[in-house]
């Protein structure tokens, strides 16, 4: 007998280091496949997931915002724990069509897992692998600027298709609710294939949205709320880090809820894709907008900071290592008391004769 899978177990979900637990506690809630990985067993223990949702790279106590030292961990015994994490993801997410990597750009061990996950998975499956990650907020450190920097760098050269999904930590300075919207959105996307006989978005074309490469954004908004000025705001006013200006886009992808959204003003206003797909009667209006730019203005605006500060950065990291306290205060060790001379003891006589 055939076993028919549900929609939700064709998307697996994997995240890396705290962003990525916590993205995965709010999907897991969904009834979709996940599972947290993390170098440190405590952000592990702090997640109200099921515990067999969980996996602990082995050897790891967390990796403070180091990539490098995630990057160590994996390549340890020659490559074992990379091969156990590669081999434990193929495992559990065998039947999923689509894998999402979710990991914050400016961490430690999202930052360093994610890219090369990825690229081992393009080159071990014929799955399509998305990555979900967000960009520092305007107040992180120059090292979480470095690692976004780092991590997008990375992210390029990686071959092969795939939805890059970006959240912009300015836009709510409570990540958690940024999570949660994100969960909301993808969610209303995945299970947008209605039975309308206007049209639909059928699974065939969810995959194409999500299998091109570049940035995503996708939006979600209320049935009596949708109307074609309010989905054309909300594509610059978003979650999302910022869309370039230069109009590049494969696919938009729309779902109505109602008679008040006009595709073709989306496309005025994005640009001109390579292919549209719009569907009817959905419960929500969605739209799905992938084969973008990645934020490179916002991504050069870091490096600009960090070409800024360094200077500082290095004076600060060398400071503590300098031997500032020279010369001797030990004045005192200057000064020689003459000892009195031992007196000869005076015999009896002596006491006689003083």
């Amino acid at each position: 007998m055939e076993v028919t899978m549900s929609i939700k177990e064709w998307y697996g979900f994997i995240g890396f280091g705290q962003m990525g637990g916590n993205v995965i506690k709010s999907i897991q809630a969904k009834d979709y496949l996940v599972m947290a990985a993390n170098t440190a067993q405590s952000d592990l223990d702090s997640l109200n997931i099921p515990e067999e949702c969980k996996y602990h790279i082995l050897g790891g106590y967390g990796s403070s915002k180091e990539r490098r030292k995630a990057k160590q961990l994996l390549a340890d015994n020659n490559c074992e724990n990379f091969d156990l994490l590669i081999n434990e993801i193929k495992e559990r997410f065998k039947e999923c069509r689509v894998i999402f990597l979710v990991g914050s750009s400016g961490g430690g061990s999202g930052s360093a897992i994610v890219p090369a996950t990825k690229r081992r998975l393009q080159a071990e499956t014929d799955k399509i692998i998305c990555v979900v990650t967000c960009i520092p907020d305007k107040n992180a450190s120059i090292k979480e600027y470095m690692n976004c920097y780092e991590f997008f760098q990375e992210l390029e050269t990686v071959e092969g298709n795939g939805a890059t999904i970006i959240i912009d930590n300015n836009r709510n300075k409570d990540k958690l609710i940024l999570n949660e919207q994100l969960a909301c959105y993808l969610d209303a996307f995945l299970n947008c294939e209605t039975n309308s006989a206007r049209g639909v978005v059928d699974r065939a074309e969810i995959e194409n949205v999500l299998s091109q490469r570049g940035a995503c954004i996708i939006n979600k908004h209320g049935s009596d709320k949708a109307t074609t000025q309010t989905v054309i705001e909300k594509i610059r006013d978003n979650i999302y880090a910022p869309l370039e200006d230069d109009e590049v886009v494969a696919n938009i992808a729309l779902v109505n809820s109602n008679d008040n959204v006009r595709l073709n003003e989306i496309v005025d206003n994005v640009g001109k894709p390579f292919a549209t797909f719009e569907g009817w009667d959905y419960d929500a209006t969605v739209l799905a907008i992938s084969g973008c730019s990645i934020p490179y203005k916002r991504l050069e605006e870091m490096k600009k900071k960090i070409e800024e500060d360094k200077e500082t950065i290095k004076k600060n990291l060398t400071a503590t290592s300098e031997r500032r306290l020279t010369g001797s205060i030990d004045f005192l060790g200057d000064i020689t008391v003459e000892k009195p001379k031992p007196e000869k003891k005076k015999s009896t006589r002596d006491l006689l004769f003083l």
